[in-house]
């Protein structure tokens, strides 16, 4: 799948405590928003887990870089097969 970054969200990336989960990122399709605080943040159009459990269901979302450099690690696609089945029965009906 050419068209997506895959990444593994971890619960705890320092100590290496994964969530089970992984975020498809479209890295085409950005765009710098605001956060909370008002500082802008590049963000992209992803699919992710609903919940916080293993093989979550997933959902259209986005992402922000800052997030994906703090909770995330970047993975292949063979990987992010393995640990999120439900991302890629989402991903491969369409």
């Amino acid at each position: 799948m050419k068209d997506f970054r895959f990444y593994e969200v971890y619960k705890n990336k320092r100590k290496g405590i994964t969530e089970g989960n992984v975020i498809a990122v479209i890295p085409e399709n950005k765009w710098i928003d605001q956060d909370r605080t008002g500082k802008a943040q590049l963000m992209y159009d992803s699919i992710g887990a609903v919940y916080f459990r293993p093989n979550s269901p997933v959902c259209g979302s986005g992402v922000s870089q800052d997030y994906l450099w703090a909770m995330c690690k970047r993975i292949s696609e063979s990987k992010a097969r393995e640990i999120h089945p439900a991302l890629f029965q989402y991903l491969d009906q369409g």
